[in-house]
This record gives structure tokens, C-alpha cells and sequence, in this order.
């Protein structure tokens, strides 16, 4: 059976006509020198918070941050992951997501997302064969302990501590073990703390992110620190309907990444692109309703 996402999307062309520059399977793009050369330029030449690409939650690319919606944000997203962003005992492919999230009192914010696995062959009870899918689910929660600047102190970064995919289940027990370790379910367990803290100068604005994440995965080991650095450039703010563009660079504690996010439609709007590793493709959609 071919993979779901050969399924729905081929490759690309190349318009070189040497084969294809993109292929939505493996998630490589050639060129890479071309695409790092050009990523590393728009780094130098540059929303507030974002949401990774495992997770419907905020954060940078793959790694979280302390930034959070606005309070009562319900955020809907959709993700094409490849497959080097995955558990290997759960994907050997390249795949989407959707899933949403909804912020309380722009402290806490509690989401819940799918991850689509491969198609399987079933034969119909008129002899057809039909072809469905499975997907993996998962809980997360983030509590923001500390916004920035708060107590009247300056310097004060915001903190946020938070879980992902904190359970797993079996058909007899429900959600009941909590063992999440292995090679099992509970793909994206990870439990973490991150702090933020933004600068405003003259170009815009950076932000410096770090955080200690932690699984007993042995399928998707990301314990360890991660850091990364944002900048938004003022020159890309309010420009008719593209309200600002953030470039974003980070270390997620197995990958180097990079890429961006463009908000559009007074934020409501969200395009991400990232090349992890600086070389692998993932991208997403994401849609932003204010229920306040």
C-alpha cells in the first residue's frame, strides 16, 4: 500500500526537468546549500505566539516557548509533517495533522491533536476494496506561572510549564496507564518548562526562547535543552493585508531548524514553513477565532 501522502500529493516537478525538486513522501528538498543560503538571508534581514508543528500548542517550530494566545483564542491547525519529525515506531512516512487548541485567561491553554497514519486495504462486503485510515490522538495542556514583565519587574521573562500527550490507552482500561515510555503509544509524551523574553530595536522585535523538555520515548528522544531566537521585522508589520512576518531559528534538542510564520487578516490567518535540520520540509495552516 503506498503511503498516505503519495496518495493525495505527488511530487513536485522540478523546473530544472532533472526530476522532482520536492517529494512529499521523504520530505527532501535538493538544492539545500541554495535553500539554507537563502533561510539564513531572511534570518539576517528580519505574531507573537506561535505553535509548533507536532503539537496544535504554542510554541517556535518544533520546540515550545512561554508566549501564549490571547485569552478565550480557539486555534485551529493544519500540518504536513515529514517524516523525520515523527516517532519512528509510529510513521516511516511523511503525514499531516489537525488538531485545535482554545486559551483561558491568557495563562492556560489546553489542546487536542490528530496525526494520520498510513492507509490500509479492507476488503468491502461488495469485493471492492476500501482503503482507511487510523490516526493517532493526543492531549496537551500549557500553564503559564509567569507573563513577562510582571511585578513591575523589566527583566522578568514569562514561564510556562506544560505536558503533551501526558497518557496513552489500551482497549480494556482507557485512559487510565500512564506509561508512556518505549516504543508504545504516547508517541509525543513530553513534559517541559520554557521561559521568553522579547527585546524591542530599532529593526523590530527578537525574541530569546529556551527550554528543558523531557520523555522516556525511545522513539522520539528529545530530553534535553532547546533554545531559539525570534525576530520580527518592523518593516513586514501592517503591510495591507500581511500584518507581520516572524523568522524564526532554533535548536530543538535533536535538530537545527528554521523558517517562518506570516499572519495575515488582522492575525486571524497563520502560513508556517520550516526546513528542520535545514533540510526537511514542514509546513501548516492555521486559523484563529477570538470566542471573547
Amino acid at each position: 500500500m503506498p503511503p498516505l501522502i503519495t496518495t493525495f500529493l505527488p511530487p513536485l516537478p522540478n523546473p530544472g526537468g532533472t526530476g522532482p525538486s520536492f517529494h512529499w513522501r521523504t520530505g527532501r528538498l535538493p538544492m539545500r546549500k541554495f535553500i539554507i543560503a537563502f533561510s539564513a538571508l531572511l534570518l539576517l534581514l528580519s505574531q507573537r505566539a506561535g505553535a509548533q508543528f507536532v503539537d496544535s500548542s504554542g510554541g517556535l517550530l518544533q520546540m515550545p516557548s512561554a508566549e501564549m494566545q490571547d485569552d478565550g483564542t480557539f486555534m485551529i491547525t493544519n500540518n504536513y509533517l515529514n517524516r523525520h519529525s515523527l516517532p519512528t515506531s509510529g510513521w516511516s512516512y511523511s503525514t499531516f495533522s489537525y488538531g485545535f487548541s482554545l486559551t483561558f485567561w491568557s495563562r492556560l491553554e489546553v489542546g487536542y491533536v490528530c496525526t494520520i497514519f498510513d492507509g490500509s486495504k479492507i476488503p468491502g462486503a461488495t469485493g471492492r476494496t476500501r482503503i482507511t485510515f487510523n490516526q493517532d490522538r493526543h492531549f496537551l495542556g500549557r500553564f503559564q506561572i509567569l507573563k513577562e514583565g510582571e511585578f513591575g519587574l523589566k527583566w522578568m521573562p514569562s514561564v510556562v510549564l506544560g505536558v503533551s500527550d501526558p497518557t496513552t490507552a489500551s482497549s480494556s482500561n482507557g485512559y487510565v496507564d500512564a506509561e508512556v515510555g518505549g516504543d508504545g503509544n504516547g508517541y509525543f509524551n513530553r513534559n517541559y518548562i520554557a521561559a521568553t523574553k522579547h527585546f524591542s530595536t530599532s529593526w523590530g522585535e527578537v525574541g530569546a526562547h529556551l527550554a528543558y523538555q523531557y520523555n522516556r520515548r525511545n522513539d522520539y528522544h528529545i530530553n534535553g535543552p532547546a533554545a531559539g531566537v525570534t525576530f520580527t521585522p518592523g518593516i513586514l508589520c501592517d503591510r495591507a493585508i500581511l500584518d507581520e512576518v516572524r523568522f524564526i531559528a532554533e535548536y530543538d534538542a535533536r535538530t537545527f531548524n528554521i523558517g517562518f510564520i506570516a499572519s495575515v487578516w488582522e492575525n486571524r490567518f497563520e502560513a508556517m514553513f520550516e526546513l528542520q535540520a535545514c533540510k526537511w520540509v514542514n509546513f501548516g495552516l492555521r486559523y484563529k477565532l477570538g470566542l471573547k
